[in-house]
C-alpha cells in the first residue's frame, strides 16, 4: 500500500500540531526532513530540526516500526509548533517525498486490516472522539477495549461447535439425529438466543446514552415555559418576558445530568389564537410533542395544565415563590392519579428544580446505568444482533420438523451477522461505509 500522511491534530493555531506518516516511505521521508541518514530508535522522542523550503523549525520526532504502531505499518510522527501553514508545509512536503494525502479514516481503516482491532473496536474510536458526556466517553472505551468484540467470538465460538456437530452428521446422510441430540442443540441455541435479547435489552439503555432524551415543555402561555429552560439549563437561553406568547417557535436547549443529554424543547403558549404566526408555533408544539420522549405539563397556581397528551409527563406546578399558601388549594385541580408524578417548583427561585431534574431522570432513563457494562449505542451493531436473532430463531423452529441442511443454514448466518460487526466476513462495503465517518489523520 502507499505510504500516506495527514495531519493528525485539529487544523489551525495551537500549541503543537501533529502530522502522522504511515507505510513503506515514512522512515525514508522523516530521514529527508531532518536531513539525516540515521536510523532514529523506535519509541523514542527526538527533538529534531525539520526542514522544509527554507523554513527550519524545532521538532518532537517519533517513529513506529510495524507491527508495534496504531496502523501495523511503520509509523512517523512529527510534532510541530501549531500552525496551520507551518502543517501544511510540512505535509505537502511529505508528499513530495513520496507520500499521498490520506483519505477520512484511512489511518484507522489501515489498523483493522492489519488486525490492530476490529470493526467494532473502530467505532469505539468514532465514539470517543464524539463524546459529549462521560457515559457515552465509557460507552465508546468499553467498545475499544473489546467488550463487544469479546462477546461475539464467544458467541461465534458456540455457533461453530454446534455447526461442526451438524456438518459431521451431514456428511452421513442415513444417520437420523436423536431425540436428545435434537433437544441439546435447542437447549444450547436458546442460551445464545438470551444472551443476545439481553444484550439488545441493554442496547435500549445505549440509545439514551448515545441520543439522549428529549423533552418538550408544554403549557398555556405565560405559565413559564421559557423560564423553566432556562434553570434547567442554568442558562438564558430562552427570552423571557411577562408578555404571553413571546415564545413563537421552538426553542432548544440542553443540561446533562448523571451522564445523560437531556434536550428540551421550550414551545409556544398552546391555546386558541386567530393570530396567523401563533398558530404556527401551537402547530410546531404540537409536532414538538410527537418527537419528544417525555412532556413535562406545565402550569402554575392560577393555571393547571390540561393539555391531553398520550406520552409519558410529569405535571410541573411553577411559579410556588408567588403565592405559597395557594399550593394546596392547586393540588385540588390535580387528579389523584397522577398526584405522584406532579412536582412544585419556582423556576425564578431555583426551588425544586434539582429534585424535578432527578424525576426527569427516573422516568425516562428507568434503569441504572453502570459505566463498566457493555451498551450497544450503534444503530448498526444494534440491527446485526437483531437479524442474527432472527437467525437463530429459524434455527430453533426448524429442528423438529426440518432437514439438518436448513438448520445449519441458519445458524451460518446468524454466524456471519455476528461477523459483520467484528468486520471479519470480508464485507468491503459495510467496512468502506464504517471508515469514511472518521476525521482526516485518524
Amino acid at each position: 500500500m502507499e505510504t500516506i500522511v495527514a495531519l493528525a491534530t485539529p487544523a489551525g493555531n495551537g500549541g503543537v500540531a501533529i502530522i502522522r506518516i504511515s507505510g513503506e516511505k515514512s522512515n525514508d521521508i522523516l530521514k529527508s526532513l531532518i536531513n539525516e541518514n540515521v536510523e532514529l530508535e523506535p519509541r523514542k522522542m527526538y527533538l529534531k530540526d525539520v526542514h522544509v523550503e527554507d523554513i527550519v523549525d524545532k521538532c518532537l520526532v517519533v517513529r513506529f516500526v510495524r507491527p508495534f504502531s496504531y496502523t501495523g505499518e511503520d509509523v512517523v510522527e512529527i510534532h510541530s509548533h501549531g500552525g496551520f501553514l507551518l502543517a501544511q508545509k510540512i505535509i505537502e512536503q511529505s508528499i513530495k517525498l513520496g507520500a499521498q494525502l490520506a483519505t477520512p479514516g484511512e489511518f484507522s481503516k489501515r489498523a483493522f486490516i492489519n488486525g490492530k482491532m476490529s470493526l467494532d473496536q473502530a467505532e469505539g474510536v468514532i465514539n470517543i472522539i464524539n463524546a459529549e458526556t462521560e457515559m457515552q466517553l465509557k460507552a465508546g472505551s468499553n467498545l475499544l477495549q473489546g467488550k463487544l468484540k469479546d462477546f461475539v467470538s464467544l458467541l461465534q465460538n458456540q455457533l461453530t461447535d454446534i455447526l461442526a456437530e451438524i456438518e459431521a452428521k451431514l456428511d452421513y446422510p442415513e444417520y437420523e439425529y436423536t431425540d436428545q441430540e435434537s433437544s441439546d442443540i435447542k437447549n444450547r441455541l436458546s442460551t445464545i438466543k438470551s444472551q443476545l435479547e439481553s444484550i439488545l435489552d441493554d442496547g435500549k439503555q445505549g440509545q439514551i446514552i448515545k441520543n439522549g432524551i428529549k423533552i418538550a415543555i408544554v403549557g398555556a402561555p405565560n405559565v413559564g415555559k421559557s423560564s423553566l429552560l432556562n434553570a434547567l439549563t442554568n442558562s438564558n437561553r430562552a427570552i423571557v418576558t411577562d408578555i404571553a406568547g413571546t415564545t413563537r417557535d421552538i426553542v432548544e436547549s440542553e443540561y446533562i445530568y448523571k451522564g445523560i443529554v437531556f434536550r428540551l424543547l421550550d414551545t409556544a403558549g398552546i391555546h386558541e389564537s386567530s393570530d396567523v404566526v401563533e398558530k404556527i408555533g401551537i402547530e410546531r408544539a404540537k409536532n414538538a410533542i410527537n418527537e419528544a420522549d417525555l412532556i413535562i405539563k406545565l402550569g402554575d397556581i392560577h393555571n393547571i395544565n390540561n393539555i391531553d397528551v398520550d406520552k409519558p409527563f410529569i405535571n410541573v406546578i411553577n411559579k410556588i415563590d408567588l403565592e405559597p399558601n395557594k399550593i394546596k388549594k392547586s393540588k385540588n385541580y390535580v387528579n389523584n392519579n397522577n398526584e405522584y408524578n406532579t412536582i412544585y417548583i419556582s423556576a425564578k427561585t431555583g426551588e425544586n428544580i434539582e429534585e424535578l431534574k432527578e424525576k426527569i431522570f427516573k422516568e425516562t432513563v428507568k434503569h441504572e446505568l453502570k459505566q463498566d457494562k457493555l451498551y450497544l449505542t450503534n444503530t448498526r451493531q444494534i440491527n446485526c444482533i437483531k437479524t442474527c436473532l432472527e437467525r437463530i430463531n429459524n434455527a430453533i423452529n426448524l429442528i423438529d420438523f426440518s432437514t439438518l441442511d436448513l438448520v445449519s443454514f441458519e445458524i451460518k448466518s446468524a454466524w456471519t451477522c455476528l461477523g459483520e460487526i467484528t468486520g471479519n466476513d470480508n464485507n468491503e462495503d459495510i467496512i468502506d461505509k464504517i471508515f469514511s465517518k472518521f476525521c482526516l489523520g485518524k
